[in-house]
């Protein structure tokens, strides 16, 4: 640490939080750390929507752009920011938004002229691995060399890559990962970090600038669009997914997880963390302790390990994802072979709007477009659909569930696309599901299939 950075952290420094996927007080590293760090200045505590925009080279956003988030995504994130601006001011700060409106500058300028205007010493941020959101650090980073940089793990089980090179299958890394890392059966819990008692304020010259406070208020359009019968329970926000977390665990649902996972439309069937999990509303190591003590104090069978196992590939992918950085958007991804796939408008929109010949397929995306949800054996039939029977890059699948699913994952969802795509992870290749077998046995009795209207077709 320089002489002046280590000055500033002993006179009233001005140390800046920019949240992204670590929506959370709780076991929140880098929020400890910046509460340690301005113990006695000020902290600005900032969520940045969008701030990839400024990029002229996003990869995949120049060919496969969406105009808006989906509305339960956009709720979902909502709500997460609202529970976060609480918890915040019970701690005496306040979360600070910058977004894009008609009036306002870019958000980069935005967040610039933020930084430069209240002499910003440090920044804290989360561990991603998130190429593109990394690229707009180093932009930041380059523009302000004299700010220090404090950057924190808070959204896998391990802070780096526990192994000296990511295997090229999941299979060899799980089983290198369960004989050199025991974390499902350690004799004590993982660590947590601790969450602070109470937080520096704003700066002065902010506390009057209520343009920069975030403010809870849902659109009216957004309780319209609202499913008459909600079939799930997402609702946003560290509470709400601590309160989850604890309804699971406290059900016999754990004990029968294997067994009842790839049922197609049902709360209780899984485990439902994905969504909390994403925007970092929960952290994984709070699961973690919580499946330990469920198998210490209730039972430790093939289903409980089976929700280690899940949350080992969601550890995989992140670490692929730092690995091969932007191959993760490219059309032959790491595999660097070419799918023999293409674009055809008419068939992409029969496949966004639930009117190809497959009615399974159609249910499940007529699913998610009203509730920002599907399973994850429907994201499986979906995409090998959009993939082998319909021929479509298989990018552009990927870019819509990024636009509507309440849980998206750069990490996750890129990386399954890639894997069922034949040009990723996959030791297969690809992937393609018999439509008419799973429909026989994932929905027999056509439930499924008449609730989410997936007979309606498109008409020749």
């Amino acid at each position: 640490m320089s002489n002046q950075a280590a000055n500033n952290s002993e006179n009233n420094n001005v140390t800046l939080v920019l949240f992204h996927n670590d929506l959370r007080v709780a076991d929140n590293a880098t929020l400890l750390k910046a509460s340690e760090i301005s113990n006695n200045g000020k902290l600005l505590l900032v969520y940045v929507s969008s701030l990839t925009d400024v990029l002229d080279d996003k990869n995949y956003y120049d060919a496969y752009h969406y105009d808006s988030m989906g509305q339960a995504r956009q709720q979902f994130l909502h709500e997460s920011l609202a529970d976060l601006n609480a918890s915040l001011m019970q701690q005496g700060n306040r979360l600070l938004y910058l977004q894009k409106d008609d009036e306002a500058l870019d958000i980069f300028t935005q967040l610039n002229d933020l930084i430069a205007q209240q002499q910003v010493t440090d920044i804290c941020i989360s561990q991603t691995g998130d190429y593109n959101q990394n690229k707009v650090y180093d932009l930041l980073q380059a523009k302000y060399p004299e700010i220090q940089w404090h950057i924190q793990t808070t959204a896998t089980l391990f802070d780096e890559l526990p192994l000296e090179n990511l295997p090229k299958s999941f299979t060899q890394f799980r089983k290198k990962i369960e004989t050199d890392y025991d974390l499902l059966h350690a004799e004590k819990d993982i660590a947590i970090s601790p969450t602070p008692e109470s937080l520096a304020p704003l700066p002065e010259s902010i506390r009057s600038r209520d343009e920069y406070f975030f403010v809870s208020q849902l659109s009216n359009q957004a309780e319209l669009d609202k499913p008459s019968q909600p079939p799930s329970s997402f609702t946003g926000g560290e509470s709400n997914g601590l309160n989850h977390l604890g309804t699971y665990f406290g059900s016999d649902a754990p004990s029968t997880y294997k067994t009842t996972r790839n049922a197609l439309d049902d709360w209780t069937h899984s485990t439902k963390f994905s969504g909390w999990l994403a925007n970092g509303s929960l952290s994984v190591n709070t699961i973690l302790n919580r499946l330990r003590r469920y198998e210490r104090n209730i039972i430790a069978n093939d289903s409980t390990y089976w929700i280690w196992f899940e949350l080992l590939w969601r550890e995989y992918f992140y670490w692929y994802t730092v690995t091969h950085r932007q191959k993760l958007f490219w059309f032959k991804g790491i595999a660097q072979h070419a799918p023999s796939t293409q674009l055809d408008e008419n068939l992409l929109a029969q496949w966004k709007n639930g009117t190809t010949q497959y009615p399974i397929v159609n249910a499940c995306m007529n699913q998610l477009r009203t509730t920002g949800y599907m399973s994850n054996r429907g994201r499986q039939l979906v995409a090998s659909c959009f993939i082998h029977e319909l021929g479509l890059d298989w990018r552009y699948g990927a870019t819509y569930f990024e636009q509507y699913l309440v849980d998206y994952d750069v990490c996750n969802n890129w990386g399954n696309w890639q894997y069922l795509a034949g040009v990723g992870a996959d030791p297969r290749g690809c992937r393609q599901f018999n439509l008419d077998k799973q429909t026989q046995q994932y929905d027999p009795n056509g439930d499924f299939i008449r609730q989410w209207q997936g007979n309606t077709q498109k008409s020749d």
